[in-house]
């Protein structure tokens, strides 16, 4: 099965790209161009870099940035949760070999 294919137009700084995807990710595409562009555009303001093409590396890291400390905050979350599960299966075993029905 194939997919339905969509047009994008992107706005990043002071270019347009057109780009073409999925249907089903066109949002989330767009999306992400936007929060793309703001990056940039915050990195510019705060005159950090100089030249576009600098300005989307340095966006690109800080994005990358953010979603592995994400990564490492749910992976954390993770472990704590699958730990405390353990404890209370643990708690659960203990009471039902204690207590006879």
């Amino acid at each position: 099965m194939s997919q339905e294919m969509q047009s994008l137009t992107l706005q990043l700084l002071d270019q347009t790209l057109q780009i073409r995807c999925p249907e089903n990710q066109a949002k989330d595409i767009q999306a992400s161009a936007q929060l793309l562009n703001a990056k940039m555009l915050e990195i510019n303001l705060q005159g950090k870099t100089n030249g576009n093409e600098r300005l989307v590396i340095m966006a690109a890291i800080n994005a990358i940035y953010d979603l592995r400390k994400q990564q490492e905050q749910k992976d954390l979350y993770i472990e704590s949760l699958g730990s405390r599960i353990r404890e209370l299966q643990a708690q659960l075993n203990k009471f039902t070999t204690e207590t006879k029905f």
